[in-house]
């Protein structure tokens, strides 16, 4: 009988959705090093129909907090990306040609000129 072991993860998934949540990297770490070895000790019991039922809602709490991990990559991929075409824009005014001062106007000093961009379409 694994209950104990799958209510134990069953809770260690609900800690590392807080810690997703608050973006505490070192409790993410901590939990998903223990959720591991949980698993591994799981891994080819028998389980029986409550404990089957169990490891469903856990599979749910997985699924969700992995919803959770997607979503903050995709924001961090894309601020990156912004962030990255703002300090390499390969468009700049200002490069000697008569332009102006350079304001993002046309008128010459060195500023960068960025269309600006959505980042988050939940922020």
């Amino acid at each position: 009988m694994v209950r104990r072991e799958l209510l134990e993860l069953k809770e260690v998934l609900e800690k590392e959705k807080r810690a997703l949540i608050y973006g505490a990297v070192e409790e993410i770490l901590k939990w998903a090093s223990y959720k591991a070895r949980l698993a591994n000790f799981l891994k080819d019991k028998n389980l029986t129909s409550e404990e089957e039922e169990l490891l469903k809602e856990i599979v749910a709490i997985n699924e969700r907090n992995k919803l959770i991990i997607e979503a903050g990559l995709s924001f961090v991929e894309e601020a990156y990306k912004f962030l990255t075409e703002l300090l390499y824009s390969k468009e700049t005014y200002g490069n000697g040609n008569g332009n102006g001062n350079g304001n993002g106007n046309g008128s010459g000093n060195g500023t960068y000129r960025v269309n600006p961009q959505l980042i988050s379409k939940t922020a």
